[in-house]
């Protein structure tokens, strides 16, 4: 049964998993193996691979400012970006133009958020941004053998000439993209995040000006004096080193997905590069949700309860709703 908004818990778990791959989408750490290539080429006779790999550059050097929106469900954002490299460091200004007013600077590493005095927000929370992040096509390049990448014609985003990539899976137990690379440059101009021919998750420029000087003053917040401020940092996304002791054992997880370091007890985490998924364990007594399942865009809730028992299994994930059931099914408590 769907019943996000008959439990609390529900709520809350959503709203994390929303935070964390928001944040992600920001700071994000990838595996290094190569993705698979298609053999048809277009624009400059460049290969689906190599159009990804002049993204990845285009991202990270190219001076642009620009608009755009993210659309995740219900949910539409609409942010303004201005980037730009001087001497070898990264500078990046995020301003949110919908909602809450909302800056995200950063300085190469060091990232801050500004918010107007007053506001209400988590400190663990991210400005969602898709695969518009710093390591999105290393990401993908992390998955040899789970996608296949190739190049499907040609269009128009934000007035300007784009190539169109498509990231499909090689099963149902993960999502695909479909890119828009501007032609000139690379850059990314939209990402649709796909199930099965529907879009999850949707970024766009709607305007957007490439290589014009930008002035450093431009990454200075422009909230007022008192704004609240704090530093965003990277979620943990290393490899588990070492097993730990846990009340459960997750028996399946698709094929690429590794353990990485969890920050609780009751908390397993994996990641294939792209995409998370985390395991929650509830003891006997600490939580009635029952037998529930929802989604927010990409990211997917499904709680179940074990057989024979009132211990509560929840997975949070960006994957398809059939891989969470999959994950929880295979579930059981470890008794030591």
């Amino acid at each position: 049964m769907s019943g996000f908004n008959r439990f609390p818990m529900a709520t809350f778990l959503v709203k994390n998993a929303l935070g964390y791959a928001a944040s992600l989408a920001i700071i994000s750490v990838s595996f290094a193996v190569p993705v698979s290539r298609a053999d048809a080429t277009t624009g400059a006779g460049l290969s689906a691979s190599e159009w990804l790999e002049k993204m990845d550059s285009a991202l990270h050097n190219e001076t642009y400012k620009g608009s755009f929106i993210y659309l995740r469900g219900s949910q539409l954002d609409t942010i303004q970006v201005v980037h730009h490299i001087e001497d070898g460091r990264e500078f990046k200004r995020l301003t949110s133009l919908s909602g809450e007013e909302r800056e995200i600077i950063r300085d190469n590493d060091e990232i801050v958020c500004y918010h107007v005095p007053g506001a209400k927000f988590d400190l663990s929370h991210g400005v969602p941004m898709g695969p518009y992040s710093q390591h999105f096509s290393e990401s993908l390049k992390a998955n040899q053998s789970m996608y296949r990448l190739s190049l499907v014609g040609t269009d128009r985003m934000a007035g300007r000439p784009t190539i169109k990539l498509q990231i499909t899976p090689h099963n149902q137990d993960r999502y695909g993209y479909q890119l828009w690379l501007d032609e000139a440059t690379g850059l990314l101009l939209r990402s649709d995040l796909v199930n099965r021919g529907r879009v999850l998750e949707l970024f766009q420029f709607t305007e957007i000006e490439i290589g014009h000087d930008i002035e450093l003053e431009q990454f200075a917040s422009s909230l007022p004096e008192d704004a609240i401020k704090h530093l965003l940092t990277p979620p943990n996304r290393e490899l588990a080193m070492q097993p730990q002791k846990r009340d459960f054992h997750v028996a399946w997880v698709p094929n690429g997905f590794r353990p990485v370091n969890a920050p609780a007890a009751n908390r397993m985490a994996f990641s294939d590069g792209i995409a998370t998924l985390s395991v929650f364990f509830e003891g006997k007594g600490k939580s009635n949700l029952g037998d529930m399942h929802t989604s927010v865009g990409g990211t997917v809730v499904f709680t179940r309860t074990i057989k024979g028992s009132s211990q509560q299994i929840t997975v949070v994930g960006e994957i398809p709703l059939a891989t969470a059931r999959r994950v929880a099914e295979s579930i059981e408590p470890v008794i030591y």
